[in-house]
């Protein structure tokens, strides 16, 4: 009976004190890579110039929390934010968003980020934009500007399109692809152009357009501030004239007569799809995000149905991938290769909006695959092989503003082994490649989208049909 009670009084020690360990290292875990935001606890405030004081106060706070800024940049971080503390200058909301907007962009990393606190959201002009190789084009407008459906934009405020991209692309860090990816996303917020002292007031800027017919047209757009929970989606969502889960407002949508979305642009507000395509031995499976609900699903019932069934080809389209939890998709991704029939290829379809877990799945797929086996097409990824993720975020006591610092290093080009920077996670899903620049680069112009093409997968079913098992 003691040898009993000793082996189970040693039983138990051991797993307090794993349970001790694991507590610990979690404790860790949590500290370094998902601090929470200090409290802000400051008084009411006077006057305005003491709110915007209180505000920048605490912006030292989050900024310090963020890991991505170099020495020298953050010091030009802490710069900016003093001289603006010691002035008697009060911001309006639209400055001060783009002031802080560029601090955060000193650390030129693409996570790190200013955005709108509930129930704020900046102000947006009237129209949906999509951008295209050949320049940016309105998508979808109120019914009294139903005239500019399809009109390429060309100037704001009496400045060239691209003028004004380039102002607007200095208040988000990254790549300059990501930067000016983010540029034409708010590209049709008033609030920020004014920021930028390009338009005239937060809800109003007057924009010029080249019509389908030709004709230059000028209008004087005014802009409001949407609901919060009104959809925000990506730039490529207004390439679909279909309307946007959840959005009520009246638009009227650019759909040229006889007009047929492209398969990879169908069912758009479906995150995950896989498509057997018609005549072929070619699958086409589809990732929009890195997470949601049905995820775990709907990759069980692909590798399932890719077990059954091997495809010759698999064109593997995560363009629109931004991102969410890698977790969800590294084993899948790690056994897709194993998936092809003998002599098969993958086609990898990137693009700006491939971004932070989107990115990590694209690499995982490469490096499980053999050499040759995945063909990458379409543009760059949104960011570096070596970036600063995780973090938080906290809210400034004030302005209606938050701040999103990053703290855990991914380096998919190197070895990573650093245990104060390097996110601890990488080293249970490892993932490493030297390049995932596109074989070739493909883009998608205007009039390739009204003809109904998409010159990207396109290509890829071109190759992957050559794939094709003699007498299949």
């Amino acid at each position: 009976m003691r040898i009993f009670w000793r082996i189970l009084g040693g039983v138990f020690a051991v797993a307090v004190l794993l349970a001790a360990t694991g507590g610990a290292a979690f404790y860790v875990f949590s500290h370094k890579f998902i601090p929470a935001a200090p409290d802000a606890n400051y008084p009411k405030p006077r006057d305005p110039l003491e709110a915007q004081r209180q505000d920048l106060d605490y912006f030292v706070k989050l900024i310090d929390l963020d890991r991505a800024y170099a020495p020298g940049t953050r010091a030009e971080a802490h710069r900016r934010l003093e001289a603006l503390a010691k002035s008697n200058t009060v911001l309006d909301r639209a400055h001060l968003r783009v002031t802080l907007a560029s601090i955060a962009a000193l650390a030129d990393n693409g996570h790190t980020s200013l955005y709108s606190r509930k129930p704020s959201r900046a102000v947006v002009l009237p129209l949906r934009l999509a951008a295209f190789s050949d320049g940016i084009y309105v998508m979808r407008a109120m019914k009294d500007n139903a005239d500019l459906l399809g009109a390429r934009v060309t100037a704001i405020d009496g400045r060239p399109i691209d003028e004004v991209l380039a102002k607007l692309a200095r208040v988000r860090g990254g790549t300059q692809a990501w930067r000016l990816n983010y540029a034409r996303l708010v590209l049709n917020s008033s609030e920020f152009l004014h920021g930028l002292d390009v338009a005239p007031a937060t809800d109003r800027s007057t924009w010029t357009f080249r019509t389908r017919s030709g004709a230059t047209v000028t209008r004087d757009l005014v802009g409001s501030q949407p609901a919060y929970e009104a959809p925000f989606p990506d730039l490529w969502r207004w390439e679909s004239p279909d309307p946007v889960k959840g959005d009520r407002t009246p638009w009227l949508s650019f759909r040229p007569e006889g007009w047929t979305a492209p398969i990879a642009l169908q069912d758009p507000d479906s995150n995950f799809r896989r498509v057997r395509l018609k005549n072929s031995c070619v699958m086409l499976i589809q990732l929009r995000a890195n997470e949601g609900d049905g995820i775990g699903q709907f990759l069980a019932d692909t590798e399932a149905d890719l077990a059954a069934n091997k495809p010759c080809a698999i064109i593997f389209d995560n363009r629109a991938n931004g991102g969410g939890d890698y977790t969800n998709t590294a084993g899948f991704a790690g056994r897709l290769a194993s998936h092809v029939a003998p002599g098969g290829h993958i086609y990898l379809l990137t693009s700006v909006d491939t971004f932070s877990a989107g990115i990590t799945t694209t690499v995982f797929i490469k490096q499980a695959a053999a050499p040759g086996q995945v063909v990458i097409l379409g543009e760059p990824v949104g960011d570096r092989l070596t970036f600063w993720a995780e973090g938080g975020g906290g809210c400034l006591p004030n302005a209606p503003f938050c701040f999103h610092y990053a703290t855990g290093l991914h380096d998919y080009a190197h070895p990573c082994r650093d245990w104060d920077k390097c996110y601890w996670v990488n080293w249970v899903f490892p993932a490493h490649t030297d390049t995932l620049a596109p074989r070739e680069t493909l883009t998608k112009s205007f009039a390739d989208w009204q003809a109904g093409r998409d010159p990207v997968f396109d290509r890829a079913l071109a190759l992957a049909q050559k794939d094709r098992p003699t007498g299949s």
